[in-house]
């Protein structure tokens, strides 16, 4: 977890981020922001309580982010001329005409806690969406209105934090960007600006093996064999619990708890080589240690239901031979038949 009882701002500025292509400019502060007591809480609590120490990135070689990083790490008095070049660079990508501008804040902070760990950290933050407000003043008996706009303390639109660490490897970046979609203005940030790496430790396999079993069960599956529905949720009930209970993979012991038949492990095999072409930055390795925060953040891709037409949702949880599927000669339609000791409302 990310703590910051301790985090000390040291440096920090915000510069102007236009939209090159909608003829918006890149305006650049010229002086940091002046933090006094009264809003370095505030400032600490806004930079970093969106960062979750679960997926780790880190910088592609010959990156423009990486050097202005770089150069604030490692040599004081360089703020101000590093946060001018990250600034310059995030101009240069953003001349696709949906994406937004907005305020740029760089921030060098100290005495971090990473799960129990001290680090110098960087954040960078786009703010792009603002909010309309409305303030009442009182004079006496007498109150006025006014209404403002301004970015909001509890939503982060983009924002990247990079630890101190692995600096020779492209540190260890956490990332927020609650744009949606995979287009090229939610993409930019990442691809774009950061040019980022996801770092292949034990969250990533984990999370990476799951996507892959899901997809395949879910895509594949169906086109190689004749399988239904309640079939499909079993094995990604074996799938969830594999994970679930084990602290490693091994892609044996996968394949005899999880897919189980030959015909089924071969398929998957098939399948994990083209993923590995079609990723092309990361291969899929066979052993691995298992992470539970990665378990924890993926199992709602594993959610057992049925969905029947529009009248009926089944939940499956546990035996698959409890529930059989027939079909229906006189109504012309299929059924399912579900075998149980107990019933209860909720």
């Amino acid at each position: 977890m990310i703590t910051y009882s301790t985090a000390l701002i040291k440096e920090m500025i915000v510069h102007f981020v236009g939209n090159p292509s909608l003829n918006e400019p890149l305006t650049i502060s010229e002086t940091q922001l002046e933090i006094n007591d009264n809003n370095h809480e505030i400032l600490v609590d806004y930079l970093l309580k969106s960062f979750k120490p679960e997926a780790y990135y880190h910088f592609a070689p010959g990156n423009l982010v990486y050097d202005g990083i770089n150069m604030i790490f490692k040599n004081a008095g360089e703020f101000n001329k590093a946060s001018e070049q990250i600034a310059s660079h995030l101009y240069d990508v953003s001349s696709h005409p949906k994406i937004l501008s907005g305020d740029l804040f760089v921030a060098h902070i100290e005495k971090v806690n990473v799960n129990s760990e001290f680090f110098d950290a960087i954040v960078l933050l786009k703010a792009e969406s603002e909010d309309k407000f409305l303030q009442v003043e009182w004079a006496g008996n007498q109150s006025t209105v006014e209404f403002s706009e301004a970015y909001r303390l509890d939503r982060i639109d983009k924002a990247c934090l990079i630890l101190s660490a692995e600096p020779g490897d492209g540190y260890r970046v956490l990332v927020v960007d609650k744009t949606n979609g995979n287009n090229a203005e939610a993409q930019y940030w990442v691809d774009a600006f950061l040019e980022l790496e996801a770092v292949e430790d034990s969250y990533h396999h984990t999370a990476q093996y799951m996507n892959m079993t899901r997809e395949f069960v879910k895509e594949q599956l169906p086109e190689d064999f004749q399988v239904n529905a309640s079939e499909q949720i079993a094995l990604l009930n074996r799938t969830s619990k594999f994970f679930k209970e084990k602290d490693a993979f091994e892609f044996d012991n996968f394949a005899d708890e999880v897919l189980k038949q030959p015909e089924v492990v071969s398929a998957f095999r098939k399948f994990t080589d083209s993923y590995n072409t079609e990723d092309g930055d990361h291969s899929v390795t066979e052993a691995f240690d298992i992470n539970q925060t990665a378990v924890k953040k993926h199992a709602g891709m594993f959610k057992s239901i049925l969905k029947l037409d529009k009248n009926f949702h089944v939940y499956v949880h546990g035996n698959r031979q409890l529930i059989e599927k027939g079909f229906d000669e006189e109504k012309g339609m299929n059924y399912y038949k579900l075998f149980f000791s107990n019933e209860a409302a909720t």
